[in-house]
């Protein structure tokens, strides 16, 4: 168990040692939309699941927001491909009212969300409460889950 563990945090440490490499390569005029389809896809790629994507265009965030909006995108893609047992994964983002909202949802297991804080959602809610944001995971068992970040 504890091999496991450390084997997934390696994957974690080089998915994000890349992202940030490639982020600090990315043209300077990359759009939120090209950004995050470009790491959500990697990731589902990564994990061989399904990427239902439906990104509103136009979308405009500041730097620091941009990134943690990719950064929450990919690592609740990530959780959704390790731990829900589905084979597919949704990601949205859309206006909501002045903010933007991203969601990602699986129609997988569920689970538990008073019993479960793990490092990933853990970082999740940090990341989103740093740039000024919310973050809402909402999950039953047997009826999959649902990642919502409003910035």
């Amino acid at each position: 168990d504890t091999l496991k563990r450390l084997l997934r945090a390696v994957e974690r440490a080089q998915f994000e040692s890349r992202r940030a490499v490639s982020t600090l390569a990315a043209p300077a005029g990359e759009t939120v939309e090209t950004a995050l389809a470009s790491a959500v896809g990697e990731a589902a790629e990564r994990f061989r699941i399904d990427l239902d994507l439906d990104i509103t265009p136009g979308v405009r965030l500041s730097a620091a927001r941009a990134e943690a909006l990719v950064r929450i995108a990919c690592e609740a893609v990530t959780n959704a491909a390790r731990h829900s047992g589905s084979g597919q994964v949704r990601v949205t983002v859309e206006r909501y009212r002045s903010r933007i909202r991203l969601s990602v949802s699986d129609q997988g297991c569920g689970f538990d969300t008073a019993a479960r804080a793990g490092f990933g959602l853990i970082s999740m809610r940090e990341r989103a409460e740093s740039v000024g944001g919310q973050l809402c995971i909402s999950s039953a068992l047997g009826r999959g889950s649902d990642v919502r970040v409003t910035l």
